[in-house]
């Protein structure tokens, strides 16, 4: 019986650390808000998609202050036109303002589409890095540290891809006019 005891334990040593070598991480972590918000690639595309939101801001309330202006003139002309002259510079304006707030909306929903867009292509120029690293590892995965509950924090690898794709951009060579680097 003891021998059988010593060998299962001797079999666990050598199975948990084979010629003085540590067992890969099943996992490693990354976490992905701060390789966006952290990275010059991801700066540059939240920047981007700050600029877009500010630009269509500042568009929507100078369309503010022009339909506040116009109104304040239709209401001032009102005293002088006859009801139905009036009813119909208010319906036109009425329908000057829902097709421009549709167009703001539209425009809304054209920066979010890019943002995401630029967000998935920021996300797929990691990848390789993500792929090189679960190489020399040896893990099985990458997983985001909003997924656990708990880890190692020497599992987590954010600064190290952060260090990765940086170094990448710099030494990649400047994109012609008119194309986008990945």
């Amino acid at each position: 019986m003891r021998a059988i005891l010593a060998t299962l334990v001797l079999a666990v040593a050598l199975a948990g650390g084979a010629l003085g070598q540590t067992p890969p991480p099943p996992f490693l972590v990354i976490d992905q808000d701060r390789l966006l918000s952290t990275s010059e690639a991801g700066r540059e595309v939240l920047a981007a998609e700050a600029t877009e939101r500010e630009a269509l801001q500042r568009e929507g309330e100078a369309l503010d202050r022009q339909f506040e202006a116009e109104e304040r003139d239709l209401t001032e002309r009102r005293q002088t036109l006859d009801p139905e002259a009036f009813r119909a510079l208010a319906d036109a304006f009425d329908e000057k303002v829902v097709a421009t707030r549709r167009r703001q909306e539209q425009k809304a929903i054209a920066i979010n589409r890019d943002g995401e867009e630029r967000r998935r292509a920021f996300f797929e120029a990691v990848t390789p890095i993500l792929v090189e690293l679960l190489q020399e590892t040896g893990a099985a995965a990458v997983v985001d540290h909003r997924s656990l509950l708990i880890s190692k924090q020497d599992l987590n690898i954010t600064d190290e891809v952060i260090k990765r794709l940086d170094q990448r951009r710099r030494d990649a060579p400047a994109a012609a006019p008119g194309q986008t680097e990945n």
